[in-house]
């Protein structure tokens, strides 16, 4: 993809009439591009270019009317005494591209030489040279992107873009402020009934500290190679080396997420749904998003009589089940249907070998005793086929091994597998709603070829993701339009590796 090149420089204006003359000056370049004759393609091609010019000479006379505006010479800061008195001039990124800026910054009383104040940038709003408009653009895009894309994708429409390391220091940013906007964000208006949970959990790739530091290398062209042979000549001196079995190049660091929604019923009675979905994980613990969870619960009314039932649907995972006894003890439980099917076509498969109609019908008829609350039925036929299954024989070892795995999964989640009750009440059996959002939320934009995150950006980008998915961006965008100034930090987050935590912890 061909980088867009950054547009020329505009003259630095000195006064409000040069500011405004350069204004006229755009403006009438734009008539004269739809005098010219030509296709529609041409003309739209010229007149976007022109239009952001236009753009920028307007941006540069708005700088320039905040900078000469009456305003005390003398101030406080931080209990500190400042007085304005040299000028900075310093480009803003602005999503019409860079535009000098020309203005009075100041300095702490009998110290000329220190760090200098800028009460003009805190007063308009300018987080560390950009607007917060191109912020906003550029993480948007790096939600749904990867950084690169996202770069390209913004300097398609504004014929420039932030450098890789402002992207990254503008995604740490807004990232840090969105698990805030999340945990203060009002409950939604109009629930149901009826509340339901869902958690589900998934790996993203995180860098180790060998590939970091690969990585970090700084990369020195050999003279009279060319990148090809150069290729060639790293894999000579570095060749890759075979993984053992178990060993994976994945190193996931697992996120757990949960969605809560509500059902509502209709007017023939029946629960419709789901009802203000919203969805919340973290790369942190099963805990830290429990008590997330529980958290939002409460602020919909769990613990209150709003709620007719609350529902708890999860995979097999202890972890969760353990936390939901904890944090939700009186919610109404379900294990999810299609992890039970997957362990009845498991089981089947073990009865019927090799025979695809004698499985299907086997495990269609295994599904409709769990609907109709034929529990025991299925167990009794399990364990017989257990039982007549021979402890010797080409293959018995492993049917009699998978066989009982079955069999102790569902004793052990006999409680949560009551599905006629959960049909009866019109309950979800089934986790798809956090399936979908597990797969669109972490795994289209962590799981990528090649990704390799660190641990704290790829935190702050899932909530990122979050607020995206949860349809609140403009609210989000509008509680960081109401703080005073959203600055950035003067360099990236580090990239915290996979085996950080237990190097520190050894």
């Amino acid at each position: 993809m061909k980088q867009k090149t950054r547009p020329k420089k505009d003259p630095v204006p000195r006064t409000i009439k040069q500011a405004e003359a350069a204004v006229q000056c755009r403006f009438a370049a734009l008539l004269a591009t739809v005098e010219q004759q030509g296709t529609l393609w041409e003309l739209e091609r010229e007149l976007w270019v022109k239009l952001l010019a236009l753009g920028r000479t307007l941006v540069a006379l708005f700088f320039l009317k905040a900078a000469q505006r009456p305003r005390a010479s003398a101030y406080e800061h931080n209990g500190e005494s400042y007085v304005l008195a040299d000028k900075l001039t310093t480009e803003v990124g602005t999503r019409f591209g860079k535009v000098p800026f020309r203005r009075r910054v100041g300095r702490r009383v009998g110290s000329r030489r220190g760090v200098c104040d800028r009460p003009i940038d805190c007063e308009l709003g300018l987080g560390s040279g950009f607007s917060l408009h191109v912020m906003v653009d550029v993480v948007r895009l790096c939600t749904l992107l990867p950084f690169a894309t996202a770069r390209h994708a913004f300097a398609e429409f504004c014929e420039w873009c932030p450098s890789p390391r402002a992207v990254l220091r503008m995604v740490d940013a807004l990232g840090g402020q969105a698990r805030s906007f999340l945990e203060q964000a009002p409950a939604p208006e109009g629930d149901g009934e009826v509340l339901v949970i869902q958690v589900d959990g998934k790996g993203a790739p995180a860098i180790s500290s060998r590939e970091h530091r690969r990585r970090a290398r700084p990369r020195r062209a050999a003279e009279g190679k060319s990148k090809r042979h150069q290729r060639r000549r790293r894999r000579r001196v570095h060749p890759r080396v075979r993984r053992k079995p178990g060993h994976k190049s994945k190193n996931a660091k697992v996120a757990v997420l949960g969605v809560i929604y509500t059902l509502k019923k209709n007017d023939d009675g029946l629960l419709d749904g789901p009802v203000n979905k919203r969805a919340i994980a973290t790369f942190s613990t099963h805990r830290a998003l429990f008590e997330w969870l529980h958290a939002e619960a409460v602020k919909r009314g769990y613990g209150t009589d709003k709620f007719e039932r609350v529902h708890f649907l999860a995979d097999g995972a202890d972890a969760i089940w353990a936390l939901q006894r904890e944090f939700f003890p009186d919610a109404e439980v379900g294990l999810d249907w299609y992890h039970v099917s997957e362990k009845l076509w498991a089981a089947g498969k073990c009865l019927h070998r090799k025979n695809r109609p004698k499985v299907e019908a086997w495990v269609v008829r295994q599904k409709k005793r769990l609907r109709s609350g034929s529990f025991d039925a299925l167990m009794t036929e399990l364990r017989v086929a257990l039982e007549d299954t021979p402890l010797t024989g080409p293959g018995n070892k492993y049917r009699r091994t998978l066989l009982a795995a079955v069999i102790n999964h569902f004793d052990k989640n006999r409680d949560r597998m009551k599905y006629a009750r959960l049909r009866r009440l019109d309950l979800d059996i089934a986790t798809g709603v956090v399936e979908g959002a597990v797969r669109h939320i972490i795994g289209t934009r962590f799981d990528g070829p090649g990704m390799r995150w660190g641990l704290d950006r790829v935190e702050r980008l899932l909530h990122l993701r979050c607020i995206f998915v949860n349809d609140m961006w403009d609210d989000f965008v509008r509680y960081l339009a109401a703080k005073p100034q959203l600055r950035m930090a003067p360099q990236p987050l580090p990239a915290r590796t996979h085996d950080a935590v237990a190097k520190k912890a050894a």
